[in-house]
């Protein structure tokens, strides 16, 4: 019989990551620990921003799996997205001091899969902050055909020409993780009607990035 690699893979990351979850749970009581204490506060704080960018690289990788699998469908709840975007938002602002702002009503409510939207949403801010932005802001519209969507304007500047001229995204082994091809399929994974989610890029008139993340 031959040895089910993609098994062992999907195992081992899952071990990592119930690993990972228990150290950040350490280290979160470590921190409470030293709240008093300003330079070993900061030290634990640079930790902490290591940690959580491996946790969420496992995430990722753990969600690729999933995609591969073609039994795999996406757990489409009704969420407040405001409270998936508070964790994420308070993340990076205390963490690589990138402000998130929400310009939305702050009452919408809709049908995704959440883990799926935070890890595209993770790509997205965590890209553009190595791009150059400080900041993002966050649009939301809904359509009479049931269809709605995300935008995030971010202050950097904006994608290279030949990064708009891709139809499809590609998987990057690059410091940024998995890019923009991960985004995409989180949205492809979205399905309603016969029709799936996408993802559309362009520069803003300001010059920053604009990313539209389209629900079925």
């Amino acid at each position: 019989m031959a040895f089910d690699t993609s098994t062992l893979l999907s195992a081992q990351l899952h071990d990592i990551k119930n690993e990972m979850q228990a150290l950040l749970s350490l280290q979160s009581e470590l921190a409470e620990q030293l709240a008093q204490q300003p330079e070993q506060a900061a030290i634990l704080g640079r930790i902490s921003e290591h940690s959580n960018s491996l946790n969420q690289r496992l995430v990722e990788l753990l969600s690729v799996l999933k995609f591969q699998n073609t039994a795999f469908s996406p757990n489409e709840d009704e969420h407040w997205l405001i409270d998936t975007l508070t964790p994420i938002c308070s993340d990076f602002k205390r963490l690589k001091g990138f402000e998130i702002t929400c310009a939305f009503d702050l009452e919408f409510n809709q049908f995704y899969d959440e883990q799926l939207l935070e890890i595209a949403l993770t790509n997205i801010f965590g890209n553009a902050k190595q791009a150059g932005a400080t900041a993002a802001e966050i649009l939301v519209e809904e359509f009479d055909d049931g269809h709605w969507s995300i935008k995030v304007l971010d202050n950097g500047p904006g994608f290279e020409p030949e990064q708009l001229s891709q139809g499809e995204f590609n998987p990057q082994g690059t410091s940024s993780g998995l890019g923009l091809y991960l985004i995409e399929q989180a949205m492809k994974a979205h399905k309603r009607n016969g029709t799936r989610g996408q993802l559309t890029i362009g520069n803003s008139e300001n010059g920053g990035a604009e990313i539209h993340l389209i629900f079925p």
